[in-house]
C-alpha cells in the first residue's frame, strides 16, 4: 500500500495565518484599550496632578509713590477731624444725660417741690 499524495479537497488547511491573525487582532484590541483607558482616565488625572508652577510674582514697586502718599495723610486728617466731631458729641450727649430729667410735673427738670406755670394747651388738641 502506497500512499498517494492527498488531493486538495482533503489537504489540511495551514493554520498559521488564523493564529497569526488572532495574535494580531488580540495585540490590536489590547492597544486600542490601553490607548482608550489612557486617554479618558490616566491623562486627566495627570493634568491636573502635574501642573506648571505658578509664574512669578511681579516685582514691587521700587517706593511709596508721594501723591498717594499725601492723598493718605489728608484722609487721614479729615477722619481725624470727623472723629473729634463724633466725640465731642457724645461728650455732649453724656453731659446731658447727666442733667435734669423734664417729666410733666417738672417741665423744667427741676425737683423744687412747687408746681411750674404752664404754657396753656392750644384749643383743638396737640398739632404735629
Amino acid at each position: 500500500m502506497a500512499d498517494t499524495p492527498p488531493t486538495p479537497e482533503q489537504r489540511p488547511s495551514p493554520r498559521w495565518p488564523l493564529i497569526l491573525g488572532g495574535l494580531l487582532g488580540g495585540f490590536l484590541l489590547v492597544a486600542a484599550g490601553l490607548g482608550l483607558g489612557w486617554y479618558i482616565f490616566y491623562r486627566p488625572i495627570v493634568n491636573v496632578a502635574v501642573q506648571l508652577p505658578p509664574p512669578p510674582l511681579p516685582p514691587a514697586p521700587p517706593g511709596p509713590d508721594q501723591a498717594q502718599l499725601k492723598a493718605l495723610e489728608d484722609q487721614i486728617d479729615k477722619q481725624k477731624s470727623a472723629n473729634k466731631q463724633i466725640e465731642d458729641q457724645i461728650a455732649a450727649l453724656k453731659n446731658r444725660l447727666r442733667q435734669d430729667v423734664c417729666t410733666a410735673k417738672d417741665p423744667t427738670g427741676k425737683d423744687g417741690g412747687k408746681e411750674p406755670a404752664q404754657t396753656p394747651m392750644p384749643p383743638g388738641g396737640q398739632k404735629t
